[in-house]
């Protein structure tokens, strides 16, 4: 599981590239607790979703062991 402190941690903090860190922003997400929280269909629907993003997104959740628990919040 992965840490509160992480989950919690800005895109900055995680080395996140700053286009990504960007342009999650202009999506309201700052951190992986956010991405956790967010509605996947509402994200897609918001002007500043890029599947590059989210590509990039899903690769962050997969490397801190989120993937799995992602995909199952959504359904």
């Amino acid at each position: 599981m992965v840490e509160t402190t992480k989950l919690n941690s800005t895109f900055a903090e995680l080395g996140m590239d700053p286009a990504f860190i960007e342009q999650a922003g202009r999506l309201g997400l700052d951190t992986i607790a956010d991405m956790m929280a967010v509605n996947l269909n509402t994200l897609k629907k918001h002007s500043a979703f890029t599947y590059l993003w989210y590509v990039n997104m899903l690769d962050l959740l997969k490397e801190h062991n989120l993937l799995k628990k992602f995909q199952d919040n959504q359904l």
